[in-house]
């Protein structure tokens, strides 16, 4: 049995008619972007939900790894 409750993330305005890939890769973005600026707030955690519930996990795990080495190329 799983305790875990499980809930379908609303569309993402910025992105009604696109291809995933970049909805994901700017909330990814987006997130660390407002966690830098605003700290652990519940207001970013939306950024986390959209880009954990549409991107691969190896994506995010490579991503994670290139931030921790100073390397990530995008706007964080």
């Amino acid at each position: 049995m799983c305790d875990q409750e499980f809930r379908t993330i609303r569309i993402d305005p910025r992105y009604p008619f696109t291809n995933q890939t970049k909805a994901c890769y700017d909330n990814y973005c987006d997130f660390y972007k407002c966690t830098r600026l605003l700290g652990d707030v519940d207001d970013c955690k939306i950024f986390k939900r959209y880009f954990e519930t549409i991107c691969p996990n190896h994506w995010i795990s490579h991503w994670d790894e290139l931030r921790d080495k100073g390397a990530f190329p995008g706007p964080i």
